[in-house]
């Protein structure tokens, strides 16, 4: 049986390269990335390896996903995992780095912002929509709906204010990376 292991991330939109040393250095002591998990990543035991690790959000069909990929390992960057938009490639240190200027930095972060923006309208009005319907049962008796509607309201709650934050992160990093060079767009 192979060994898995959890590791934290501290959230992608937040400290992407941070998170990205991290599973460098677990690659070192022989813990490689396997995929994504809630909240984290989870690792798989192997030979201590020296990798660096790097992530592109990119919408790609699976007409599209191997010529994509094909890209990167052109560019000496191997395959690790995709979720949704999001890709983790791996590559020995010295590697050129897939965003090496700040247009093409840019353009990475914009694909994820377009995504979170409609995940986010989406959970606004949903998160809105049960806040009217609770507010229409408040005079209501402590029924299983009126409970129901309250449970549901705290969890869309729970879900859109980390989607805000995560998205606010990642509109900033646009911005931040922006100021660098305020003539690229």
């Amino acid at each position: 049986m192979k060994q898995k292991k959890f590791m934290m991330s501290e959230g992608l939109a937040f400290s992407e390269e941070k998170d990205m040393k991290k599973l460098s250095d677990m690659a070192s002591k022989g813990w490689l990335l396997d995929s994504f998990a809630v909240m984290g990543y989870k690792l798989r035991k192997a030979e201590p390896r020296k990798l660096i690790y790097s992530l592109d959000y990119r919408a790609v069909d699976n007409d599209n996903l191997d010529e994509y990929l094909e890209i990167f390992e052109n560019a000496g960057w191997e395959h690790v995992y995709s979720e949704y938009t999001t890709h983790i490639f791996a590559a020995a240190p010295g590697t050129k780095p897939i965003y090496s200027d700040r247009s093409t930095m840019i353009d990475k972060y914009k694909q994820s912002e377009y995504t979170l923006r409609f995940i986010i309208l989406f959970m606004l009005c949903l998160t809105a929509a049960f806040t009217v319907i609770k507010s229409m049962f408040i005079s209501a008796e402590a029924s299983i709906l009126h409970n129901t509607i309250n449970i549901l309201s705290i969890f869309l709650i729970a879900i859109t204010i980390p989607a805000i934050l995560t998205y606010s992160a990642t509109v900033f990093r646009i911005c931040r990376v922006i100021r660098r060079n305020p003539n690229l767009e």
